[in-house]
């Protein structure tokens, strides 16, 4: 087994949309911070620091207290966004995902292949992240955290390679940190040296049995995550946003996050709804449709960029939410080339659809189908694109109909339109409508004026029996 390990140091930061270079934010967890920008540690503001001290080294400095929930919301997003790279995932709260990748490296291509892709994703994501890879979950955990990027692969020692680690990594109370003082314990091979049983008087059999699970000497077992059945997630912005244009960045990120959850569970989604937050206010809804299923991030945010442009805000946004209610199965269909060629133009034309919807709006967008009516001018509905009755065997119809059936003139018994018509097909009758007043009685033929131009025409088969034209054929 091969386990990477993706851990996020600024996650307590990162929920709150911070601009870590520029900001001068920083995360209290009761009267300490726990995380400070960029900008504050250039002000001297460190980690650590009590409230006060910092406010003295910085009077602009700004504080939120930490949102554990919001943290874990992340992490969760972030776990099904594994999924793309492997079925095995599983949380280490709080700042911190493992994969179990060993299966997957033929798949993507080798290790360093998987790597890249895992790095691509994180930064289009957002996410300053540190990456560890180990034989055991434990061991590429604590590399990750201790920030080295460098593989330990199944052949290589792990002793070794941990060996220079700090023991404080495995060290979660304040009794085991005096205990490894007392005994001038700083890293894992200062305890390796050190006799097993005292170690385990002095330390507990727990910390222990935590090494031991790191250098692969006991079973490292970890609790599988399980992928939603929807997808909810929520960003606050650094700043106001005036205009809905600008909210592309980030609702990119929310949706890099739904797509990774999608590919990893096969799935799509054929209706996005965004929430707009602003301050004092009502939030603005909007929602998206797409004619059939999707997990394309660059082709969904094409979609919502073109919807954006329709989005009048009321007051300037703080915050954004991306929800996907429903998941749908995406199937996988194997296509020859030839297939794959024939079906372009269909995927073609439901792009163009999609983004003229997002732009006018669905309702402006309308499909054209057949309803179960003999009357030719009831015969069809507006539905909404690609839906409609599925085409069958049905009788020969024109693609035009004129919006009033059109009197023709006669010559010799026969209707005349640009000459005398010639009656190829018919009669057809057609009796239908009395009982809802609209009852028609008619005779229709299939004619053929001198230029070749094919036409539907009917005749009445009541008096005065007059000829119309009713339609034209391509």
């Amino acid at each position: 087994m091969l386990w990477l390990s993706i851990h996020l140091p600024r996650l307590a930061l990162e929920v709150f949309g911070a601009d870590p270079d520029h900001e001068l934010l920083a995360i209290v967890d009761g009267q300490q911070l726990i995380q400070a920008t960029a900008g504050l540690k250039r002000a001297g503001v460190r980690p650590g620091m009590r409230i006060p001290a910092a406010q003295a080294l910085c009077p602009q400095l700004i504080l939120r207290e930490r949102d554990t929930r919001a943290e874990r919301y992340r992490l969760k997003h972030l776990a099904a966004w594994g999924l793309q790279f492997t079925a095995t995932v599983s949380m280490e709260p709080p700042e911190t995902i493992l994969l179990e990748i060993g299966g997957s490296l033929r798949y993507f291509g080798g290790l360093e292949s998987l790597t890249a892709r895992v790095r691509a994703g994180l930064q289009a994501l957002g996410y300053h992240y540190r990456l560890g890879i180990a034989a055991t979950p434990t061991a590429a955990w604590m590399l990750s955290v201790a920030g080295d990027e460098r593989p330990v692969l199944p052949e290589h020692s792990l002793d070794r390679r941990l060996g220079p680690l700090p023991m404080t990594l495995l060290v979660s109370t304040a009794q085991h940190h005096e205990a490894l003082r007392g005994l001038g314990v700083e890293t894992i091979a200062d305890c390796l040296a050190l006799p097993r049983a005292g170690l385990g008087r002095r330390l507990g059999q727990t910390l222990l049995e935590r090494l031991d699970r790191a250098l692969g000497r006991r079973p490292d077992p970890r609790r599988p995550y399980l992928p939603p059945t929807a997808f909810r997630s929520h960003i606050e912005l650094p700043a106001e946003v005036e205009q809905a244009h600008q909210l592309g960045f980030a609702l990119n990120r929310l949706l890099r996050e739904l797509c990774g959850l999608l590919l990893g569970t096969g799935n799509g989604v054929q209706r996005l709804y965004v929430t707009l937050d602003h301050l004092r206010r009502q939030p603005t809804l909007f929602e998206l449709g797409t004619l059939e299923p999707s997990r394309d991030p660059d082709h969904l945010m094409s979609l919502l960029r073109e919807r954006l442009e329709r989005v009048e805000l009321p007051a300037p946004v703080i915050g954004l939410g991306l929800e996907a209610r429903r998941l749908q199965r995406l199937e996988q269909r194997p296509m020859a080339l030839l297939e794959a060629d024939a079906g372009s133009g269909e995927r073609h034309w439901n792009t163009l659809l999609e983004r003229l919807s997002a732009r006018l709006g669905e309702p402006r967008i309308r499909g054209l189908s057949s309803r179960a009516e003999h009357r030719p001018e009831q015969a069809w509905q507006y539905v909404p694109p690609g839906e409609g009755m599925a085409a069958g065997d049905c009788l020969e119809r024109p693609l035009w109909l004129f919006p009033q059936p059109e009197h023709l003139g006669v010559q010799a018994g026969l209707p005349v339109w640009h000459g005398p018509l010639v009656l190829e097909r018919g009669p057809e009758c057609i009796e239908s409508g009395w009982w809802d007043g609209g009852d028609i009685s008619r005779d229709y033929y299939v004619a053929v004026n001198p230029a070749g131009a094919r036409l539907w025409v009917f005749r009445e088969r009541r008096e005065p029996r007059r000829w119309f034209l009713h339609g034209l054929f391509g």
